[in-house]
């Protein structure tokens, strides 16, 4: 019985050099974005992610504003009419696959209807940043430890 042979797949050093670069950009543009979401927040602006995992990546990431799940789309009268008070504009960071799209066009809806300023323009130059790295907002956490590990890496190397 003959044995399969199983090789690993060996990157060629310049992939491995552009892949270093690309998740350093993408861990660049990540703590851009979190920067920016904290800004935001303080002007009165929050997030709307779909689930509790999305909401521990950001979190994870350094985002300290209003975090909000989709569990407000059915929520008490009382606590829709708190989020009509205290938020001024919400940010949709939905997932970047066909479902997630799908959401964001609901929530955008949604907000409208409660007199909340919906934002799509932060997720959609994740999306464009992200270049097809993921398509889920939970991953994000992973990937920027990904680039944090290349970076300690390359600083021990200069």
């Amino acid at each position: 019985m003959a044995q399969a042979v199983t090789r690993k797949r060996l990157l060629h050093p310049m992939a491995l050099v552009q892949r270093e670069r690309r998740l350093s950009q993408f861990a660049e543009f990540l703590r851009a974005l979190v920067k920016e979401l904290n800004d935001l927040s303080g002007e009165g602006a929050a997030v709307l992610v779909v689930g509790k995992r999305d909401a521990n990546a950001l979190t994870g990431l350094g985002y300290s504003g209003p975090l909000f799940t989709v569990a407000i789309l059915t929520s008490s009268v009382a606590a829709r009419e708190r989020l009509r008070e205290e938020v001024r504009q919400m940010i949709i960071l939905t997932d970047l696959d066909s479902e997630g799209r799908r959401l964001a066009s609901r929530y955008v809806r949604f907000l409208a209807q409660e007199g909340v300023r919906p934002s799509l323009a932060q997720r959609k130059r994740l999306s464009e940043a992200t270049r097809g790295m993921f398509l889920h907002i939970e991953n994000l956490g992973r990937f920027a430890t990904s680039a944090q590990i290349l970076d300690n890496l390359g600083q021990e190397f200069k």
